[in-house]
C-alpha cells in the first residue's frame, strides 16, 4: 500500500468517525431535550398540602386535590404500619391538572405521543405523580383517578425498603393492600395464567399485556395465607426466596399456580 492510499484510507477513518460523534451528540441532546420535563416534578404556581403520612402538590384543581389529600392522609396510616413504618416518610404526591402533564414527568416530551391513555399516574421513588380526578382522561373516571393514588402510595413506601424491586412483587403489593379489582374463578376460564417468564418481566407493557393487574393480587394472596405476612415483607426487601421461603421462585410459582386452580373454584 502506498502513501496516497494509505493516507486516503485514514481520512475515510477519520470522517466515519466524525460521523459517528455526530449521531451520538444528535442522539443524546434529543434524548436530554425529551427528558427536560422529568428534571422537576413541581410546575410552575403548585401549592401544597401537608399531612401527617403523605404531603400534596396540586396545580389549579384545588377542590379535587383535597378529596385526594384528605384520602391519602387517611389510609396511608394503616398501609405504611402494615409495611412496617411507624412514622411519616418523605412521600410526596404530585397532581397535574391535565393527564398529558403527568405523561411527561415520566417519558419525557414523547409521553403523551405513547397513546397509554390508561396511564394516570405512577411513582418515581418515593414521589407519586397522579393526573386530577377533575380531569381524569378518556379511560377512568373522576373514582378511578381518585382511588389510585393509594396504589402508587404503596409503591412509594415500599421503594423504601427496596428501591428495586421487582415489578411482579411490587406491583402485587400494591393491588393487594390498596383493595384492587377482587379476582373471579371466571378469570381462569376467559385468560390465561401469566408464565413464571412473564412474572419476571420488568416491562410495565408485558405485565400489563399478560393479565399483572388481574393475576398478581393473588400472588401476593397466596404468600401471605401460606407463608404469613412477615414473611411476605422479608421476601419484598430482601427478593431471596431461598432464603425467605427455602424454596427457588419457579418452585413459589409453581406453588401459586395450583392455589389458583384449586382455591378459585
Amino acid at each position: 500500500m502506498n502513501i496516497t492510499e494509505r493516507s486516503k484510507r485514514k481520512d475515510r477513518k477519520r470522517k466515519s468517525i466524525k460521523i459517528l460523534l455526530g449521531i451520538i451528540i444528535v442522539v443524546s441532546s434529543i434524548c436530554f431535550i425529551n427528558f427536560i420535563p422529568t428534571f422537576h416534578l413541581k410546575t410552575s404556581g403548585m401549592s401544597k398540602l401537608e399531612g401527617n403520612w403523605v404531603n400534596v402538590y396540586y396545580e389549579t384543581e384545588k377542590g379535587a386535590a383535597e378529596d385526594v389529600f384528605q384520602y391519602a392522609d387517611t389510609e396511608t396510616e394503616e398501609i405504611a404500619e402494615k409495611l412496617g413504618f411507624n412514622e411519616k416518610e418523605n412521600v410526596n404526591i404530585y397532581i397535574y391538572d391535565q393527564q398529558s402533564t403527568m405523561q411527561r414527568k415520566k417519558y419525557g416530551l414523547i409521553g403523551p405521543l405513547l397513546g397509554l391513555d390508561w396511564y394516570i399516574g405512577d411513582n418515581i421513588g418515593t414521589n407519586v405523580i397522579l393526573t386530577s380526578p377533575a380531569n381524569p382522561g378518556k379511560v377512568h373516571d373522576y373514582d378511578n383517578n381518585k382511588y389510585a393514588v393509594l396504589h402508587e402510595i404503596v409503591h412509594a413506601y415500599i421503594s423504601v425498603r427496596n428501591p428495586d424491586i421487582h415489578l411482579w412483587l411490587t406491583e402485587g403489593m400494591a393491588l393487594y393492600l390498596s383493595n384492587g379489582e377482587p379476582f373471579y374463578k371466571e378469570y381462569l376460564e376467559e385468560m390465561r395464567i401469566p408464565s413464571y417468564k412473564d412474572t419476571c418481566t420488568g416491562n410495565p407493557i408485558r405485565f400489563s399485556n399478560c393479565g399483572g393487574y388481574t393475576f398478581a393480587n393473588t400472588y401476593i394472596e397466596y404468600l401471605d395465607m401460606t407463608y404469613g405476612w412477615n414473611k411476605v415483607l422479608e421476601l419484598m426487601e430482601t427478593e431471596d426466596y431461598e432464603k425467605v421461603l427455602g424454596k427457588s421462585g419457579r418452585e413459589i410459582y409453581e406453588e401459586w399456580v395450583l392455589f389458583l386452580e384449586e382455591y378459585y373454584q
